[in-house]
């Protein structure tokens, strides 16, 4: 299998996981359970009333797949990846288009604090020094399937306007760690 395979994959796979687990995302385990048993065997819509993937059909991916594609668009455009300004503009600009479409509740806390933050005026670079939530993680494989040497560096750089606390970015190096070793083979 060649690399170019294995990067399909990782893409494959973070937005078949993503859709998988879409209908599940923020209910409690015993939520999961009493509603499909203990296990999920297929993609599922999301069931009424849920707090954020309401109306959602089986198969259907997240804000998780929407930013790591908007991210491997960004390293394609800029040959690496976009400086804090560039990429705060592309993260607003896609949250008011998908709210545009309809989309709701669609940025984790840390995201939607750091990008109102710098619609207030604080710098990009410094907007995403509170962010201790799983974003910059979830939305990392591209970086991971692009970058090998600096690895680390390029993580920070995809993660600080929106994730840029020690945990934050200790997830998403894992993962884009991860992706890293598994394009190589």
């Amino acid at each position: 299998m060649s690399a170019a395979d294995r990067a399909r994959g990782a893409l494959y796979g973070l937005a078949i996981g993503d859709a998988l687990g879409m209908p599940t995302q923020l209910l409690s385990r015993q939520q999961i359970t009493a509603r499909w048993g203990p296990l999920l065997t297929g993609f599922e819509p999301a069931p009424p009333g849920h707090p954020i993937a309401a109306g959602l059909p089986p198969g259907a991916v997240t804000d998780d797949t929407e930013q790591a594609v908007l991210l491997a668009r960004m390293l394609v455009k800029n040959r690496g990846v976009p400086g804090p300004d560039d990429w705060a503009a592309a993260l607003i600009g896609w949250e008011l288009d998908m709210a545009e479409r309809g989309s709701l509740d669609l940025l984790g806390p840390s995201t939607k604090r750091a990008l109102t933050a710098v619609l207030e005026g604080t710098p990009p670079e410094e907007a995403g020094r509170h962010g201790d939530t799983n974003g910059a993680a979830m939305r990392i494989t591209p970086v991971g399937i692009a970058f090998a040497a600096g690895l680390i560096d390029r993580v920070v750089e995809a993660s600080l306007v929106t994730h840029n606390t020690s945990v934050a970015l200790a997830g998403a190096a894992a993962v884009a760690a991860a992706v890293s070793a598994g394009i190589d083979g």
